[in-house]
């Protein structure tokens, strides 16, 4: 069954050098995958990391998840966005005047990255969140932060694919929805909010991430052709 679009998957380098991300990207076709960058691989290789898979031919979301008062995350999204980076993001939980900072940044660079926000941890359950104070249950909470995503006109969130259609409902087919935490086939493992490939696709997820679904894989060549042969 064909279910997805070229480039809807991004694969997660989840690596401590480039030497080991590169044994995976080599793997991969940059017109079919786009990669994501994090802060392992990044406070590891710096920027330089970013150049390095740009060269290649891929486009890079780069996950560092910038929560920090206004000013400092002002300051270091307009240096993150001097590199050549397809989209980035920030943690909602930052705040309005964080994520109108984060904007206002991207807009000073000129820069065309989409800036999306990371609404609530796919490996958080409902007693973690309620052990924290939030005394809301997560699908509300998400819809909370994502509305204050789109008020504040950053591009999308960071969600579970659970949470996708609604999310879709309140705030229109146009606000880009990540999903990580996606299997091949339904497993446990630490993300506590996972769906399957075939359910985040029908529910509508834009960019569906896949970690360890790849790079664990005791047959890497073999998990990435049955992934393609999901593609469009």
């Amino acid at each position: 069954m064909k279910i997805l679009k070229r480039k809807q998957i991004i694969v997660a380098l989840d690596y401590d050098s480039f030497k080991e991300a590169n044994s995976i990207s080599k793997l991969l076709d940059p017109e079919i995958y786009r990669l994501k960058i994090g802060k392992q691989l990044f406070s590891a290789e710096g920027p330089e990391i970013i150049e390095n898979f740009n060269k290649q031919g891929f486009d890079i979301f780069l996950d560092l998840k910038l929560h920090d008062i206004p000013n400092t995350v002002y300051k270091a999204l307009k240096n993150l966005l001097k590199h050549d980076v397809w989209m980035t993001n920030i943690h909602l939980l930052g705040g309005e005047e964080m994520i109108q900072a984060a904007r206002e940044a991207r807009e000073s660079t000129k820069s065309e990255a989409l800036l999306i926000g990371v609404s609530v941890l796919t490996s958080l359950t409902e007693k973690n969140i309620k052990n924290m104070g939030f005394y809301m249950q997560i699908p509300e909470l998400v819809k909370n932060l994502s509305k204050s995503a789109k008020q504040n006109n950053i591009d999308g969130v960071v969600c579970s694919a659970k949470e996708v259609p609604e999310i879709k409902k309140n705030f229109g087919e146009n606000f880009i929805t990540v999903t990580p935490g996606i299997r091949i086939q339904q497993k446990n493992d630490d993300q506590s909010r996972v769906a399957t490939l075939e359910e985040a696709t029908n529910i509508g997820s834009d960019y569906i991430v896949l970690g360890r679904e790849i790079t664990a894989s005791e047959n890497i060549s073999k998990m990435i052709k049955k992934i393609e042969s999901y593609i469009i």
